[in-house]
């Protein structure tokens, strides 16, 4: 993976994710395309590397291969190929010998490419190396007990492998139907059907009388886009490349190419294509001011990185729309003019003025701009008018116009959101009036044990407050919220993006407390299980990123490379799961790689994988 840094960006040696362009040509008097010997000399040249890798592991295979089929051992061969524009087409090859198998995927490929050039820019190989079988009720009390997308096995219905999926197919097709309120899984066989007939060229329907049982499996992988990649297996990153080293270049990388992704999610109004469901390139129909303004928070973090006119361009104009269509002024009861974002529903939420602000803010500091101070201070004036001046409690959601109370409360990290928001102010304007309305909200989190909501906005805004009131007490709040969690985050499965961004903002208040002489807090919380909590969630975050090789097998991939999604939530690929990833990445680069030449690295390389 790589990028094109700026001059003040990392090395040199960065380089660019590259995609093989599709490369056509006509026959003349014919309709037909057909590849050009270049394309087949390539295609060939990636097949036998492929090919080679694969083989290097028949050893073990072998002896598994024994152990399922007895006396005569069959061969299992998946290759996938992809335009990068299209799903991927799978060619499943099985024979008595590894060699027979791997050309019984590759003949029927290479018929296929050459009636569809261009489709190998992507090609990925795999090898069965384990099978296990169940019986068909086994099997779907199985796949119930797994969460939503997380069977990470392929699956066949005869044991001749006749008619099989790899894991990425079942996946990324719906294939399996999962059960709501405790009912259980069912296959889905219209998707299953579809696809065999349009993907896979299978004829004949797969009907539930034919389901007596079923095959698992796992696979030894390898892909090629411009270089060939070991896939690693498993059940929580089976199928994307391994990565031997955690290291400026690749996280710089991971910044650069989510925020590029952002930057062409936005339209010329300035507002965002808000996701997609990729299994099938869905659009989802919603819109939500709130994550409009704390994506655009996140890209101008990625340009303080990479520099890029085109980003900054994108932000620009995602900054108007959020000020020109996001943004209401009113005149408030006294001398200072009050805004507020008014969402869907005419919700004037908090969490929405706190996420402008902190947009804003950072637009304005990383952009060197006054331009829009007094919306930021008029944004500022209505979270102020949200807050109980006796208990320091913020109310939660406004009915606009009216300004009447619709919700007390709806979420945790509104108020977190809201004090980090007006100390990013207060850094700007040094407006006494922000910390005041910060430290009463301080107050009441404190006394009513915020800290066990384990909010990561919580541990920004504890951080962004002691480095104007470093005191006992907002530190240990600040360790409170995240020492009790740590287990947790270290076990957890998915890859939510908000457990780095609590790590990070965590560690950076360790290091203050350490710098201002309060070591005794420290005496009971575990500092290298933060640390290796922090390790884990950069390496394990790699499993939500649209590599090549996990977007192939989707409905449009290219529209998808870059992106962060959220397995569980059907591949969920929304501006803010792109957003809390680069925000958690950046703070690691900021944190342990930015100096990493100067300081001898710290956390700059990590095995992983």
């Amino acid at each position: 993976m790589s990028v094109n840094p700026p001059v003040n960006g990392p090395p040199r040696d960065c380089e660019e994710f590259s995609y093989l362009p599709l490369n056509r040509t006509r026959l003349r008097g014919r309709g037909e395309l057909v590849l050009k010997a270049h394309d087949i000399e390539h295609f060939q040249k990636k097949a036998a590397l492929l090919k080679e890798k694969l083989f290097r592991h028949l050893d073990r295979t072998r002896e598994a291969m024994h152990n399922f089929f007895g006396r005569k051992p069959k061969f299992i061969i998946f290759i996938s190929v992809s335009n990068m524009e299209e799903r991927a087409r799978v060619f499943c090859g099985v024979g008595n010998t590894a060699e027979s198998a791997w050309l019984n995927a590759l003949n029927p490929c290479k018929k296929f490419l050459k009636q569809n050039p261009g489709y190998a820019a992507w090609m990925k190989a795999d090898l069965v190396n384990e099978i296990e079988k169940l019986a068909y009720e086994q099997f779907i009390e199985y796949s119930t007990k797994t969460r939503r997308n997380y069977l990470r096995q392929g699956i066949a219905f005869d044991a001749n492998f006749n008619l099989a999926f790899l894991e990425q197919e079942i996946n990324a097709n719906v294939l399996i139907n999962k059960g709501e309120n405790g009912s259980q899984d069912t296959l889905h066989l219209n998707n299953i059907n579809h696809y065999m007939k349009t993907y896979r060229a299978l004829k004949y329907p797969l009907t539930f009388d034919r389901l007596k049982e079923v095959y698992l499996f796992t696979t030894i992988s390898y892909f090629y886009d411009t270089e060939c990649h070991e896939l690693l297996s498993g059940p929580l990153q089976n199928g994307r490349r391994r990565i031997d080293r955690i290291d400026k270049e690749l996280i710089y990388g991971l910044i650069d190419q989510s925020s590029d992704y952002l930057k062409k999610q936005v339209e010329p109004t300035g507002k965002f294509v808000y996701g997609y469901f990729p299994c099938f390139h869905k659009p989802i129909q919603w819109y939500n001011m709130l994550r409009h303004a704390s994506t655009v928070y996140s890209m101008v973090e990625a340009y303080e990185l990479t520099r890029k006119d085109d980003l900054a361009a994108s932000i620009a104009r995602a900054v108007e729309y959020l000020v020109k269509d996001g943004i209401t002024f009113i005149e408030s009861g006294g001398t200072d003019a009050a805004a507020y974002v008014v969402d869907t529903d005419n919700e004037i939420k908090l969490g929405a003025n706190a996420a402008a602000i902190l947009a804003l803010t950072k637009y304005t500091t990383v952009f060197n701009t006054d331009r829009y101070i007094d919306v930021m201070v008029a944004l500022a004036n209505g979270i102020a008018a949200m807050q109980d001046p006796e208990s320091g409690s913020f109310v939660h959601v406004l009915h606009y116009p009216r300004l009447t109370v619709k919700e007390k409360f709806r979420i945790v990290y509104y108020d977190g959101e809201a004090a980090f928001a007006l100390m990013r102010l207060y850094a700007v304007d040094k407006n006494a009036k922000w910390l005041n309305v910060v430290e009463k909200a301080f107050a009441y989190f404190i006394r009513e044990n915020y800290w066990k909501h384990h909010d990561h906005w919580l541990s920004y805004c504890t951080n962004e407050l002691t480095r104007y009131k470093p005191l006992r007490k907002y530190f240990e709040f600040g360790l409170n919220n995240v020492k009790d969690k740590l287990n947790f985050i270290l076990n957890r499965e998915t890859t939510y993006p908000t457990f780095l961004e609590l790590l990070m903002a965590s560690y950076k208040m360790v290091e203050k407390i350490r710098a201002v002489g309060m070591e005794d807090l420290l005496h009971d919380f575990n500092l290298g299980k933060l640390q290796e909590a922090i390790e884990h969630r950069v390496r394990h975050q790699l499993n939500g990123f649209f590599f090549p090789e996990v977007a192939m097998y989707f409905k449009s991939p290219r529209a998808i490379l870059g992106a962060f999604y959220i397995r569980h939530h059907a591949f969920r690929c929304r501006i803010d799961d792109i957003e809390h990833n680069i925000s958690g990445y950046y703070n690691y680069y900021n944190t342990f790689l930015a100096t990493a030449e100067a300081d001898g690295g710290r956390l700059a390389e990590r095995s992983i994988g």
